[in-house]
């Protein structure tokens, strides 16, 4: 486990219980026993561990929100940089972020932002994930209006791979759009699927709640259907990211009042939308299949990989199928920061801070609307020519 948070597991294995031999004696001191390692525990938590290892890069904002606030840091010992979200201790601290935390933390994948830590400063959870540098891909149609067909299947490519792996992960995303799309650029352009904040996994309930960005909600879901595939609304919404990039607009939006929320909704449920005569003939067919009102019959992931369309140009470096990494394990396993960890101070971070001015000066009550993407939007226009 990460070596990071506590020392409390030393503490604890130094404790010892007095045999008893009565039994219902030795019960209780058990019972007690648990109970003080679960206070010392919460109590070891370091609120000053955060400043101890990492540094501010610069005073800019990678994005801020309802949630909180990201900036790039450095960790002060190895120089490297992290993306570190934080969330105000109290009352955001929401199952929702122990569940976002938890789905991230071990995922390994080259096609998926890379969880790091979390931990507690006195005013706020910070979670310390992989630095993206390249922006989100919504910035990229924005300044060019649309890609060209290669262009958007490159990225496409990517994000069928990363989304397989969440689905072999038991994990549906639920809010998969081009603002939780990072581009990192350090090598060749890789498209990185990052926020978790509305995922589901294996061991949640089955997903019943209306939920995501408007622009990329499936119809059953829109439709209330409960409950209803994750996975099967996670394809959706590729389809929709796929669309965007290719045509600069979104797919269901009223051509007479692009700005409906309600008559994109109307348009999502009877299905429908206007695939441009322009594209080719395979992307065309590939867009009708994912375009299907009834999940049952609407594209798999698997589908979608072995179309024609998608298969061009595919790098043997994009994992898919067989390829996919499996679950992370062994020494990579031991080094993640534990479930254990991870609880304790989300449980911590429930406890509101007392009124201070937030960290770097930075006040929660000024933030706007996530610019990296987090923030849940109802599906921005963009700025393009349609």
């Amino acid at each position: 486990c990460c070596c990071y948070c506590y020392c409390y597991y030393m503490k604890k294995g130094q404790t010892s219980t007095t045999k008893n031999t009565n039994t219902n004696n030795k019960n209780k001191s058990d019972k007690n026993n648990n109970n003080n390692n679960q206070i010392v525990m919460m109590s070891v938590i370091d609120e000053k561990l955060h400043d101890a290892l990492y540094e501010p890069v610069n005073d800019k904002l990678l994005g801020s929100g309802s949630y909180g606030l990201t900036k790039l840091m450095r960790e002060k010992e190895t120089g490297k940089h992290y993306a570190i979200k934080y969330i105000e201790r109290g009352d955001k601290i929401t199952e929702h972020v122990r569940r976002e935390i938890v789905n991230h933390r071990n995922l390994n994948h080259p096609n998926v932002v890379k969880f790091k830590q979390c931990l507690l400063t006195p005013t706020h959870l910070a979670v310390a994930m992989e630095a993206v540098g390249g922006g989100e891909l919504f910035s990229y149609v924005q300044q060019q209006g649309k890609f060209n067909e290669s262009q958007s299947r490159y990225f496409f490519q990517h994000l069928i791979s990363g989304v397989e792996y969440l689905h072999n992960m038991r994990i549906s995303h639920r809010d998969l759009k081009l603002e939780n799309t990072l581009v990192d650029l350090q090598d060749t352009p890789t498209l990185k699927i990052c926020d978790f904040g509305f995922s589901k996994g294996g061991f949640d309930s089955q997903p019943k709640t209306q939920i995501g960005t408007p622009a990329y909600i499936a119809p059953e879901v829109y439709a209330g259907v409960q409950p209803y595939d994750g996975q099967a609304s996670d394809v959706w919404a590729c389809g929709v990211l796929l669309y965007v990039t290719l045509v600069g607009r979104y797919p269901f939006q009223d051509p007479k009042d692009p700005g409906s929320s309600h008559k994109m909704m109307q348009r999502v449920l009877s299905g429908t939308t206007e695939i441009p005569s322009s594209l080719s003939e395979e992307c065309k067919d590939l867009m009708g299949k994912i375009f299907v009102t009834d999940p049952k019959k609407r594209a798999s992931i698997e589908d979608i990989y072995n179309h024609p369309w998608f298969r061009h140009d595919l790098s043997p470096a994009v994992p898919l199928g067989s390829s996919q990494p499996g679950p992370v394990e062994g020494e990579m396993l031991a080094q993640l920061q534990s479930l254990e960890e991870i609880n304790a101070i989300v449980d911590a971070a429930k406890v509101a801070p007392k009124k201070t001015q937030a960290t770097w000066g930075y006040d929660d009550d000024d933030d706007d609307d996530m610019a990296g993407g987090n923030g849940g939007s109802s599906g921005d226009l963009l700025d393009v020519d349609y």
